[in-house]
């Protein structure tokens, strides 16, 4: 394997935490672990909201040389000056998300468990393309990524 095809770690945030503790507990994690990208993953909705954890987060990760991405809001990349975007819808909207972003975003696009998305994602220009879940879960409609789709 080429040391630019090296597995790097990924970090997903909770879908909520304390903002007043949050940064720091990420900091303490980058700062004794490599780590190439963490997505800010938030179940809120609430722009406001979004925009402070993206704020707070970019210092920590800027600060270390680590890609921060949001999920789903293409729209809040540039104007928060992060490094791209993660996609929940498949190949969908990858292809829209790369020419609003540019080729130096990240564009990441999550396929459930459909190879023809992957690939499709791929084509339109995602940057990765992560499948999942690969067990028994309760959220979605139950389907999972089968292993040799990895």
């Amino acid at each position: 394997m080429a040391q630019d095809e090296t597995p790097q770690i990924y970090l997903i945030t909770p879908p909520d935490f304390e903002l007043s503790r949050f940064p720091s507990q990420l900091a303490s994690v980058l700062d004794t672990h490599e780590i190439a990208c963490v997505r800010l993953a938030l179940a809120s909705h609430d722009e406001d909201t979004l925009c402070r954890a993206a704020d707070a987060l970019r210092e920590v990760t800027m600060a270390r040389d680590v890609a921060l991405v949001i999920e789903r809001h293409i729209l809040l990349v540039e104007r928060l000056g992060l490094d791209g975007v993660h996609l929940t819808d498949g190949s969908r909207s990858v292809a829209k998300a790369r020419k609003a972003l540019g080729q130096d975003a990240i564009v990441g696009s999550f396929c459930s468990g459909s190879r023809h998305d992957g690939m499709a994602a791929g084509e339109a220009g995602a940057d990765y393309i992560s499948f999942g879940p690969i067990g028994d879960t309760s959220l979605d409609d139950g389907t999972q990524a089968e292993f040799d789709l990895f």
